[in-house]
């Protein structure tokens, strides 16, 4: 698994910054929508912004073939894998229909293969 994500690591580069790009186009989106009223949609919005920032701080890193720590590291995989473990309830519960649950899973696939890589490369 280890040689799969060395081989394989501009791809993963671009992929972190292509996920911290569709978190701040999504937050920017949910906020032009109005003031953020329930608790739980601020508490969302809090957790994918931190999420946002440590996955930035974690691309950086990569490109300038730094050493990450490890606890960014672990945060970083913790939220791309609970992530990714969201999207999969969204998709157990029916929500997407048609032939956007293909596409959902290939998303799920991604942010999970993601956040398993920064329990494995160092």
């Amino acid at each position: 698994m280890r040689s799969f994500y060395q081989s394989t690591h501009w791809f993963w580069v671009i992929s972190r910054i292509v996920f911290v790009l569709m978190f701040i186009i999504s937050m920017a989106q949910i906020m032009s929508d109005g003031p953020l009223r329930r608790g739980d949609e601020v508490l969302v919005n809090g957790v994918c912004m931190i999420g946002s920032v440590v996955l930035a701080i974690l691309a950086v890193i990569e490109i300038a073939r730094g050493k990450k720590p490890v606890w960014l590291r672990i945060i970083g995989g913790v939220f791309m894998v609970l992530f990714g473990l969201g999207l999969c309830v969204l998709m157990a519960s029916g929500m997407v229909r048609g032939g956007l649950v293909l596409l959902l899973f290939l998303f799920i696939v991604w942010f999970l293969l993601a956040g398993v890589r920064d329990f494995v490369v160092r």
